[in-house]
């Protein structure tokens, strides 16, 4: 083969290959503009489910924050009877019209005098006879109200008192209560005593 036919020979080589470089060249260009596009898309995707998750975590703590929040305001405010307690207690409460009941309160404890005063209210408006609140109390009775039959007192009513309280959603429950832990005490009247609010 002469030197020519060499070079042609040689020139068609290169051309050939040139050619396929020409052909897969543009092919791996697309197949990596595709690629690209595919690995942004999945990268969008990714990144918008870590957002949502994020979102997701956030609206969860938020959420937990605001229970905790109303369960501490729940603690720290004074008690008071709702609409619904009160109409709870009415229907039981209605059977004491007219009777005796004496209310106390432990002795400078704002919270539970304002919760007795409350109390005696009520039941005044249901009929009950109720005699100004009682502020010497010295029970604690953490987390419910105590109904105390003295003297002579009708057990009944002290039944029907603690039914009231209990259909109101009120702990309490009938309980003996020494004598020298009231300063004063109403002669044969059931009491109702209110003690500490619970922690």
């Amino acid at each position: 083969m002469t030197p020519e036919e060499t070079a042609i020979e040689t020139l068609r080589r290169w051309s050939h290959i040139l050619l396929w470089v020409s052909i897969v060249l543009p092919a791996l260009g697309a197949l990596a503009a595709g690629a690209r596009y595919y690995v942004e898309r999945y990268e969008k995707q990714l990144s918008a489910r870590i957002t949502s998750a994020a979102i997701q975590q956030a609206k969860q703590d938020v959420a937990a924050a605001r229970t905790e929040l109303s369960e501490i305001k729940e603690k720290s405010s004074p008690r008071r009877l709702s609409v619904e307690q009160r109409k709870g207690m009415l229907p039981t409460i209605a059977k004491l019209k007219g009777r005796p009941v004496a209310i106390a309160c432990r002795m400078m404890d704002g919270e539970s005098c304002d919760y007795a005063t409350e109390l005696a209210t009520f039941l005044r408006e249901a009929g009950c006879q109720v005699p100004e609140p009682i502020k010497t109390s010295l029970n604690d009775l953490s987390g419910h109200l105590a109904v105390a039959v003295h003297g002579k007192a009708d057990i009944e009513v002290a039944k029907v008192l603690v039914a009231a309280l209990q259909a109101a959603g009120i702990p309490a429950r009938i309980e003996a209560i020494q004598s020298n832990s009231l300063g004063t005490w109403y002669q044969d009247v059931v009491h109702l005593i209110v003690g500490r609010k619970a922690p």
